[in-house]
């Protein structure tokens, strides 16, 4: 079962090495992409580059929550949900605060996959 296919939950047991890698690897490439729109993003004053910015960070989230549906187990998954509602509390309200909360939870999530 893949990401593409829109699958759901899996038993990550049931996962080859193999996949666990490239689960991780497809991770860290979209938490890195986060990061990287996430600092932009709290530098940048144009309206238009926040929200093309925005974008990007929704769109690598949507691709990490995929991947932890299909790799972490379900204790597990709360941390992503975490990081979730913490992204969506720093779009609301920018705070320095809530960069360095996303931050550790992208790292958090990642050292559970």
């Amino acid at each position: 079962m893949s990401i593409s296919d829109g699958g759901g939950y899996v038993d990550p047991n049931s996962l080859t090495p193999k996949e666990v890698k490239a689960y991780k690897n497809d991770f860290a490439t979209s938490a890195k992409l986060f990061k990287e729109a996430l600092e932009e993003y709290s530098k940048t004053t144009e309206i238009h580059k926040k929200k093309q910015l925005q974008k990007t960070m929704s769109e690598a989230m949507n691709i990490m929550n995929q991947i932890v549906k299909v790799a972490l187990r379900k204790s597990g998954q709360a941390k992503e949900k975490k990081l979730e509602n913490d992204y969506n509390n720093f779009i609301a309200k920018e705070t320095p605060q809530g960069m360095r909360g996303l931050r550790s939870d992208i790292d958090d999530v990642q050292k559970s996959i």
